[in-house]
């Protein structure tokens, strides 16, 4: 039995993974210029620059998450399992392969001469990857393309779920479900729960990694709302739930952050610093009352995204079309071209502004042209790159043209 996606594409998903994907990126810019640990910093940090990247760290992971598992959704009404896995294993592992061996050195590279730690030239340093010894000891790892490392295990893992909830006994249990939250659809909300019981007991024994065998607290949260967007998209009246909810979640998610502002802030020098989580005691008052807004704050804006999405964005453009297929290389390709370009520009003798603008600017661009000139035009790029095959024009239609 066939998920009941909807009989048309949704178009507010696909304009959800590229804005997320674009604000990734400027938020990866601004790590260089905050107080927050990075591969390397710019001498001065801004702590007002510190307050919009708050706010987007929020929710800026797992709604990509969750737009990652809609995808799923779709791709599994089309494939055997077999076929699905070996589509995943081209599109994600390949290019995880190829970017830990050829994209990802540069970035430590650069954090080397940075830091003084190596001083020849990259033929020098390059000998020192295929020693694979891990970072940050060694010089090979996965650095940001652990995304797609992780996506690429939620996908074979999460398999048995999803294609049990195609089947008749996981059907009637979704379309129970999605009746329940149709007749009562602010009980959408309880489904914060996980988010906040990872919070609770998870978070204080196990930090953030990025390095899958140790990073439990990051697999419950990632890998739940990867389960959540293949829910939802497996509904299309699920999703007009969530669209009909956008207000509410927009307020909640406005009142939510503002309540973590003034009651987890202190004054500093003239800024508002954050207080950091780490410094609260697990389990006591102020733990439970912070982790608590941050498990609603993540989930309000979460939802409300996507519902203002779907309300109003869901249409195709030219643009649309380019940026869907665009936004996974240039996801692969963003942090070196910043890590490179940002290695020179933090070094001049300028604002934090200035410099902020100019590495954005700057690997957008050069991002743009290595994307456009190299990697969409061949069919070796687009295969390193888990882009499908350049579409072929049909030749009856070329000798007409011609």
């Amino acid at each position: 039995m066939k998920t009941p996606l909807a009989s048309t594409r949704q178009y507010g998903l696909d304009w959800v993974r590229v804005i997320a994907f674009a604000l990734l990126i400027f938020y990866h810019t601004g790590m260089f210029f905050v107080t927050w640990d990075f591969h390397f910093k710019n001498a001065d940090t801004s702590r007002s620059m510190e307050l919009w990247m708050l706010f987007l760290n929020q929710w800026r992971l797992p709604l990509l998450f969750l737009v990652s598992g809609a995808g799923v959704a779709f791709a599994l009404q089309k494939r055997t399992d077999g076929q699905f896995a070996g589509e995943r294993f081209k599109r994600l592992f390949l290019p995880l392969l190829f970017g830990m061996l050829v994209v990802v050195p540069p970035q430590i590279y650069m954090e080397r001469l940075f830091k003084q730690q190596f001083s020849g030239s990259y033929f020098d340093f390059y000998p020192l990857v295929l020693q694979l010894k891990p970072y940050p000891d060694g010089n090979f790892s996965w650095h940001h393309l652990w995304f797609v490392l992780y996506l690429f295990v939620y996908s074979l893992v999460g398999l048995p779920l999803f294609r049990w909830v195609q089947k008749e006994g996981g059907q009637r249990v979704l379309s129970k479900a999605t009746s329940f939250f149709e007749a009562r659809p602010a009980a959408l909300y309880t489904l914060v729960a996980p988010f906040w019981l990872y919070f609770m007991f998870l978070l204080p024994k196990f930090d953030v990694t990025h390095g899958l065998f140790d990073d439990w607290f990051n697999h419950a949260i990632s890998f739940t709302v990867f389960v959540y967007g293949y829910v939802l998209a497996s509904q299309n009246r699920l999703l007009q739930v969530v669209q009909s909810l956008r207000k509410v979640s927009l307020a909640g998610g406005l009142v939510c952050f503002a309540a973590m502002l003034v009651g987890f802030s202190l004054p500093s020098r003239g800024y508002v610093t954050w207080l950091p989580a780490y410094e609260l005691e697990p389990h006591n008052a102020a733990y439970l009352v912070y982790f608590t807004l941050k498990s609603f704050n993540m989930w309000f804006w979460i939802l409300a995204i996507l519902g203002f999405a779907l309300r109003y964005l869901n249409f195709s453009t030219p643009f649309l079309t380019y940026a869907t297929e665009a936004v996974y290389p240039f996801y692969i390709l963003h942090q070196t071209v910043m890590l490179v370009i940002g290695y020179y520009i933090v070094q001049w003798d300028t604002g934090v502004i200035p410099k902020f603008f100019a590495v954005a600017v700057g690997m957008f661009a050069i991002t743009a042209v290595l994307y456009e000139v190299v990697v969409r035009r061949f069919a070796v790029t687009r295969f390193l790159f888990g882009l499908k095959p350049k579409p072929k024009v049909a030749a009856a239609q070329v000798e007409m043209k011609a």
